[in-house]
């Protein structure tokens, strides 16, 4: 059983099982040797081992510890995770950076049993957010609730009359505004439902109870403070750094703006970005703005030759995802689009 997993930075990037070899190094010393107690190499061969060493970004050796440690050289590096376990980097295959980064900013309305425990998350927050700032959250699931319905948006307005609030569902199809925010964006009993939306409303007064779904949620998010570059920034840092801790060191995004694209390419420049990317430009994005007949110019690798590069910086948008509307149901499965 694996007790505690080791990520280590610049290694399990390029841990690749066609650089690996088990048979004795060369005269010259490795950059770095590596000890573990179990190290999982990929290799059907040879799936574990408790030594490893490194030289020039590749992982040139794998065997015992007697053979790896006289092969140091003075200005060879020896970390030595004994006890712990070391494995390949993962590779996320569908991930949003900048919704990860922002999630890790606002309220966790994730595993809340109850209405009654998102409005205490949100309470809690408002508390030491100034007045009429915007609080957002995301992943409420009211099919974890006593009353598996839809919640209404009265108790929450009144439990947090001052800050407008805007809270995702757990899937990203819909979300819950309280009354402040409703205000902001202009929305009443006569606002249309927008096409591949829906404003869940009141029976009886067709006022908006709160709820809004797919396009319906633009009705809202609209009138949210635009993201400045540097909150992208720091949004951005905040979803790497929870990539990393994790053990991931690759993610496809499913879904980036060019902006955010552009900010991804400079935190590449920068040194700062310490994971691959492969992304996918949205397809409300500029870059695909294109007149008819010319080729999307998309953003390419930020730093390395391309996908055989073992840089951990390398980022690449070679994709464009569309969305389409949504066929389920947000109220039991999941809908995707």
């Amino acid at each position: 059983m694996i007790q505690r997993a080791t990520n280590l930075y610049g290694l399990v990037v390029c841990f690749v099982v066609p650089f690996l070899q088990s048979g004795p190094l060369d005269a010259q010393a490795p950059d770095a040797v590596v000890l573990a107690e179990h190290i999982y190499t990929a290799d059907s061969a040879r799936p574990t081992v408790d030594a490893i060493a490194i030289r020039g970004g590749r992982i040139v050796f794998t065997g015992s510890r007697q053979a790896a440690l006289p092969t140091k050289g003075p200005g060879t590096h020896v970390l030595d995770f004994s006890g712990r376990t070391i494995v390949p980097g993962i590779a996320d295959a569908h991930a949003h950076l900048l919704s990860l980064g922002r999630s890790l900013q606002n309220v966790d309305l994730a595993g809340a049993t109850s209405y009654q425990e998102v409005i205490r998350r949100v309470v809690a927050r408002a508390h030491r957010t100034p007045p009429g700032a915007w609080i957002l959250g995301r992943g409420w699931d009211q099919n974890r609730w006593p009353r598996a319905e839809f919640p209404i948006h009265t108790a929450l307005s009144r439990a947090v009359p001052d800050h407008p609030v805007v809270l995702g569902r757990v899937d990203g199809h819909a979300l819950l505004a309280n009354a402040r925010a409703m205000t902001l964006a202009g929305l009443s009993a006569a606002t249309p439902d927008p096409a591949g939306g829906r404003i869940v409303r009141d029976s009886t007064s067709k006022a908006p109870t709160g709820v809004f779904i797919d396009n319906a949620m633009g009705l809202i998010t609209r009138a949210e403070p635009p993201l400045s570059d540097e909150d992208q920034r720091e949004a951005l840092l905040a979803a790497i750094a929870e990539a990393n801790r994790w053990g991931l060191v690759s993610v496809h995004d499913a879904g980036e703006s060019e902006r955010t694209l552009g900010i991804l390419t400079d935190l590449a420049k920068r040194g700062r970005l310490t994971l691959r990317v492969y992304a996918m430009v949205s397809d409300d994005s500029a870059a695909l703005a294109l007149p008819a007949g010319r080729k999307a110019r998309l953003p390419m690798a930020a730093s390395g030759s391309g996908p055989s590069s073992c840089t951990p910086t390398a980022r690449w948008a070679r994709a464009a995802r569309r969305y389409s509307p949504p066929t389920a149901t947000i109220r039991g499965t999941p809908a995707w689009s």
